[in-house]
């Protein structure tokens, strides 16, 4: 199912100056957003080998692994939306000679 936003009815050849800046700051945002997601999931696999390498109980270890399985889930669903947000945006930016 495709999510539907609204720059889905927008046409490239009625966009003006600020519509364009507008176009580059979203994509820096998501350039930021996926590095807050990739940071979020590095932290999290970080402490996963912490948590099962150090304290050793068997709780901690399946809790690290648990962590370490979701830091890569974050990573994941971060590239996925980079990569969809970053397919729109470049949509949009094919400016009409």
């Amino acid at each position: 199912m495709k999510r539907r936003t609204p720059y889905d009815d927008i046409d490239p050849e009625q966009l003006i100056a600020r519509d364009w800046l507008a176009l580059s700051r979203s994509r820096l945002a998501n350039e930021r957003t996926l590095l807050a997601y990739i940071r979020t999931s590095l932290a999290m696999i970080g402490l996963g080998a912490l948590l099962a390498k150090w304290i050793g109980h068997p709780a901690a270890v399946l809790g690290g692994v648990a962590l370490a399985i979701f830091g890569v889930l974050v990573i994941a669903i971060g590239l996925t939306r980079f990569v969809q947000e970053n397919r729109r945006y470049r949509r949009l930016s094919n400016r009409p000679d």
